[in-house]
């Protein structure tokens, strides 16, 4: 076996003949232990189930970021994720970019490994409202959320209306004022699930956790007494 100072010769000359190897070296190691539990974190989340072995065998080639709509538009590289997903990186909890993620799951289609970074995203959001960071991201949702478990139907936040009346026109704002009468005329009754089945929801809801991290986000004005 060569010794140390032949080692370190042959290594050099190595380098020299393929450089390519010395990037190999230092970038596609193995997580280091104090960031591996982020890494595990999101291979063992349920969403993943069918995209671990993609995940795992990433080979950071760029055809995710090279077909992502996002990433043409906007600071966010899927492949970026997809590597300092595999590093464990901890930076990711308190990245805003994994929220321009649309979720059309081009990534997945095109990637040769069965990777899926728009998953990876999922956990990661989800790992972001956890942390309590995400909650910016989410919160403008609580409307929807609040008339989800109230009514077992959700609902678009007022914030989004003016958007829509400038893409969609008046004539969808006369449309949304009339629809619960053009429903009666039309013969198809309520919109909303019967009072039975959204008290179904609600148990389902409560027993999940889903009314507290609604709470947590400001929903009711925070009132932990409400009840619908």
């Amino acid at each position: 076996m060569p010794e140390t100072g032949e080692r370190t010769q042959l290594a050099d000359e190595a380098a020299q003949a393929n450089p390519y190897s010395v990037i190999a070296e230092s970038n596609f190691h193995e997580p280091p232990p104090a960031h591996r539990e982020l890494a595990e974190r999101i291979a063992n989340d349920p969403r993943m189930h069918d995209h671990v072995e993609g995940f795992l065998s990433c080979m950071q080639c760029g055809i995710c970021t090279s077909a992502c709509p996002a990433a043409r538009f906007g600071d966010y590289s899927p492949r970026e994720i997809a590597r300092r997903a595999l590093d464990g990186d901890p930076t990711l909890l308190t990245d805003d970019t994994v929220w321009l993620c649309f979720y059309c799951y081009t990534c997945q289609s095109r990637c040769p490994r069965g990777n899926s970074v728009a998953v990876i995203n999922q956990v990661i959001r989800g790992l972001q409202v956890e942390e309590g960071y995400g909650i910016k991201h989410v919160a403008m949702f609580t409307a929807w959320a609040e008339q989800f478990y109230d009514k077992g139907i959700g609902g678009t936040p007022q914030i989004f209306f003016a958007d829509r009346v400038e893409a969609l026109g008046p004539k969808w704002r006369r449309f949304i004022e009339r629809r619960d009468d053009l429903r009666d005329e039309l013969g198809l009754g309520s919109m909303f699930p019967s009072s039975a089945a959204a008290a179904e929801m609600r148990t389902i809801m409560d027993e999940t956790g889903f009314r507290e991290r609604l709470l947590s986000m400001g929903a009711w004005g925070g009132d932990a007494a409400h009840r619908p």
